[in-house]
């Protein structure tokens, strides 16, 4: 379910139910999108109000994900919106600050209580992968702070950067795990962020197969937990 309110600062107010929405994921953080809201439950009120909105120049809104009891989860911000009505759909335009696609798939497997094990990664396409990658940035809090971490990671286990990135999250901190979305921000990861103070040890299995697959961003992922000081074994 999603809701759609008026950006009101820290007291947003839903001012409609929205049972499905369209287009709302992009390949660029902040886009010029034509977004499809589909079975809108009070479709009058959301005109008036954006209506309302465009006269003060205030027509800035959330679209947000809800929970089963209606509460506000995440939300996608839109500037500059206009509405424009088809028979069955609303259709809202203007510059939306997205999420990777794949990031709603992950969200509603999350609010469907789907996230049970690990390796649900799997089941996304590639292009899809960026997005379990945000979904797993916003969603993994780790409660306890770790040291001297080992782990082993096995090459033959993904097929991309974007996978490796996958399965390097999920070893660390379990099902739908972060520890790095790209070369930078795995960096960062490693400077004791996202629950580790220090690791000692990464066992990569079947290292030749990733290898010939990430090509030089192999060598720079090595080189990085090496300049951290982590003891990295290519088996």
């Amino acid at each position: 379910m999603f809701g759609f309110a008026l950006d009101a600062g820290d007291d947003p107010k839903i001012i409609t139910l929205i049972e499905e929405v369209k287009n709302i994921e992009g390949s660029n953080p902040i886009t010029y999108k034509k977004i499809r809201l589909v079975h809108v439950h009070n479709i009058p009120s959301l005109i008036y109000a954006i209506k309302k909105a465009t006269k003060i120049y205030q027509n800035n809104g959330f679209i947000y994900n809800l929970n089963q009891e209606n509460n506000i989860i995440t939300g996608t911000f839109i500037s500059n919106i206009k509405i424009s009505k088809s028979k069955k759909n609303i259709i809202l335009t203007g510059f939306a600050w997205t999420n990777p696609k794949g990031y709603q798939k992950a969200m509603d497997m999350k609010l469907k209580n789907e996230m049970s094990e690990k390796n649900i990664w799997k089941s996304f396409r590639k292009d899809e992968l960026q997005g379990w990658l945000v979904y797993a940035l916003h969603s993994c809090k780790p409660e306890i702070i770790r040291e001297d971490v080992k782990i082993q990671i096995d090459g033959n286990e993904f097929h991309s950067l974007d996978g490796f990135f996958c399965t390097l999250g999920e070893e660390i901190h379990g099902v739908s795990g972060y520890f790095g979305r790209n070369i930078y921000s795995l960096d960062d990861c490693l400077r004791g962020d996202f629950g580790i103070k220090s690791f000692s040890e990464l066992n990569w299995r079947n290292h030749k197969r990733s290898k010939k697959l990430l090509k030089t961003k192999f060598k720079q992922i090595v080189e990085i937990f090496e300049d951290h000081n982590i003891k990295v074994l290519l088996n």
